[in-house]
């Protein structure tokens, strides 16, 4: 099993990215690991074509936004010094911040985003969030816009990552997000895998027998496990002819309700899509909890 050593969170306003590193400052206290932050100025429209006095308005608007980014992003990187946590190094580039974090997850552990409020700008948009999940090189940690909560270990003192619950759906995904998540499972107080089964008891039957396996899989790497097989109802027809209606939303709405009843504060998922003719396709589940996630997810492709 290796660990995590090298985190990085993403960071672009003083909301949600501070949601996200302070989050990831817990994160790698817990690891004993080395945090960076970095901060994306996104490219602007070109200022050919304009007048000479549009143009230099435009500059000076373009300064100003990176004032801004630079001021936002050191704040938050001092604040979290002030916590008592250590002082991640900060790295300032410019680009696209998808393409940005892509590069930098060949040589990290985690990468850590937050969810974008729907009221604001701030955090990556579910596609972008997508885009970056396909093609980063290590498992992707999505931290809710709403804020996080801390789990409890053992002795009942606040932690990180302490209560985790696993979806498990028999695929390559899966199986890397569960090897990924390990340094952090092996840490955690309670640990539940959970699967989905279609109405059926040789379908739930089934369903449990690959979760123990998957279990005693755990079990060698000190991780102790509980298990739970959910129903999975079939979509009605007033579900499937709603406007906007994705398969398996249904899936993400129970996980997400499940992981309240139990109090769990990160969830570990595959995350599933692909790319088809320069249009981003994601997974219904992936989607669904991309747009909808109420505790932390970490997700691997």
């Amino acid at each position: 099993m290796s660990d995590m050593r090298k985190l990085l969170v993403h960071l672009n306003d003083d909301v949600v990215s501070r949601q996200a590193i302070e989050w990831a400052g817990a994160l790698a206290d817990s690891l004993g690991a080395h945090l960076s932050a970095m901060a994306v100025l996104e490219p602007q429209l070109s200022g050919v074509g304009l007048s000479a006095e549009a143009a230099a308005l435009a500059q000076q608007v373009e300064q100003a936004r990176r004032t801004s980014l630079r001021a936002t992003a050191e704040g938050l990187v001092r604040d979290l010094g002030q916590h008592g946590t250590g002082v991640p190094e900060l790295r300032l580039v410019e680009g696209d911040p998808v393409d940005a974090l892509q590069a930098a997850s060949l040589a990290t552990d985690l990468l850590i985003v937050s969810q974008r409020d729907p009221a604001g700008a701030g955090g990556l948009a579910s596609g972008q969030a997508g885009r970056l999940l396909l093609g980063a090189a290590c498992p992707v940690m999505v931290v809710p816009h709403i804020g996080w909560k801390h789990g409890h270990g053992t002795t009942g003192q606040p932690g990180i990552a302490q209560t985790i619950l696993v979806a498990w759906a028999g695929t390559r995904e899966s199986a890397r997000a569960l090897r990924d998540a390990l340094p952090l499972l092996v840490r955690a107080a309670q640990v539940e895998l959970v699967a989905f089964a279609p109405g059926g008891q040789g379908a739930v039957q089934s369903q449990r027998d690959a979760l123990q396996d998957v279990a005693s899989y755990l079990g060698a790497h000190d991780v102790r496990a509980a298990v739970r097989v959910l129903n999975q109802a079939p979509p009605s027809v007033g579900e499937r002819l709603r406007n906007g209606w994705v398969p398996d939303v249904a899936v993400a709405e129970a996980l997400l309700s499940h992981a309240a009843d139990s109090h769990a504060d990160l969830i570990v998922m595959g995350g599933y899509g692909h790319s088809r003719l320069r249009q981003l396709v994601l997974g219904g589940v992936t989607r669904t909890m991309l747009e909808s996630m109420t505790v932390p997810v970490l997700l691997s492709h």
